[in-house]
């Protein structure tokens, strides 16, 4: 299937844009990281949900209808998740947390076992705090496939759609739409639910004008100022601007898929792309260079004036995050998962 360019460069962006949220305001220059834009980043791993159940989808929505490729459809995505998941939990664990305590082997079998996005183990996000996402992600494949298995042409949308609207009924009664940990796998499968829903709406031959591209980034910045600036105390005010982020989402990338415009050529750049590549890499690897880095950084580099070192410390961070996260995506995503994958077919 070809790739999404335009698709794959937003989420390079946005990984990056998570990063600077996960930046402790007192270690980072308020200019950059104390606004509305960046503090209310969280909401993007919304979208790397939707995105990647559209692409999901878009891979593998005929492939799976026997138990046989169930299995095999699970081994494939599996192997491309967990690696990484393991390394990345390693080096948090052994870095940042390097206590060989009941609290700790417990967080890190909640990751390992993939259930840090349930109430399994009990303990929130477990260990390598992202990697929460990753437990929900596999969650949603797990459904994804058996809704393709026992749905019977319509009926698996029918039934996805069933289960997406229960998702998001049992996010009101929490009266929280961005759950993560203990619940965070409903939030998961409702966003990945919304881009299978979307990969459907898409397969229609609509054509939208480019000028719309500026309006879903125009929604999208208004929506993060009033999630950023809302005080009201009523609930249902309060859910139904949570609730528009994943609307909003999955409109956004329909819309770039019926568009070509100045924003779709920004992103299809060779730099977006490469962020594009390597953004699994980068949102899994951040949290230890996050919570190793910024301590080292800071007393290696002895500036004056604490805005400069701030910012010289947050610019080697990122860069250092960059190459890390390329080191990363090649030798364990790409060379050891091509190895994994040709296992897995003899």
């Amino acid at each position: 299937m070809p790739r999404i360019h335009k698709l794959d460069g937003l989420r390079g962006l946005f990984a990056l844009l998570v990063v600077l949220y996960h930046l402790n305001i007192n270690n980072a220059p308020a200019a950059l990281v104390n606004n509305f834009f960046i503090r209310e980043s969280y909401i993007f791993v919304d979208f790397f949900f939707i995105l990647s159940g559209y692409v999901i989808t878009l891979t593998y929505n005929e492939k799976i209808q026997s138990g046989s490729s169930l299995i095999q459809f699970l081994k494939k995505r599996f192997l491309r998740l967990y690696p990484l998941l393991l390394f990345s939990t390693c080096m948090y664990w052994y870095f940042v947390h390097p206590f060989l305590d009941q609290q700790n082997i417990t967080l890190a079998l909640d990751t390992l076992l993939l259930t840090n996005s349930t109430p399994i183990l009990g303990t929130e996000i477990g260990m390598n705090y992202p990697s929460w996402s990753i437990s929900s992600e596999m969650i949603s494949y797990i459904v994804f496939g058996i809704c393709s298995v026992i749905g019977i042409r319509n009926n698996k949308t029918i039934l996805i759609t069933i289960i997406t609207f229960s998702c998001f009924v049992f996010l009101a009664y929490q009266q929280k739409y961005f759950v993560t940990g203990s619940f965070g796998f409903v939030r998961g499968l409702a966003c990945f639910n919304l881009g299978y829903l979307i990969f459907k709406l898409a397969q229609k031959n609509i054509k939208l004008p480019n000028y719309f591209e500026w309006f879903i980034c125009l929604i999208v910045i208004v929506l993060m100022y009033l999630l950023y600036h809302n005080s009201s105390k009523n609930i249902t005010v309060i859910l139904s601007i949570q609730f528009l982020v994943p609307i909003t989402f999955a409109i956004a990338i329909f819309i770039l898929t019926k568009t070509n415009g100045t924003i779709s050529h920004i992103l299809s750049t060779s730099p977006l792309q490469f962020l594009g590549k390597i953004s699994y890499s980068v949102y899994l690897n951040q949290a230890f260079i996050i919570g190793f880095g910024i301590p080292k950084l800071y007393k290696w580099i002895h500036l004056d004036y604490g805005v400069l070192q701030q910012t010289t410390c947050v610019v080697l961070l990122v860069l250092i995050l960059i190459i890390y996260s390329w080191a990363t995506q090649y030798v364990i995503e790409s060379k050891l998962g091509k190895k994994l994958h040709t296992m897995i077919q003899n």
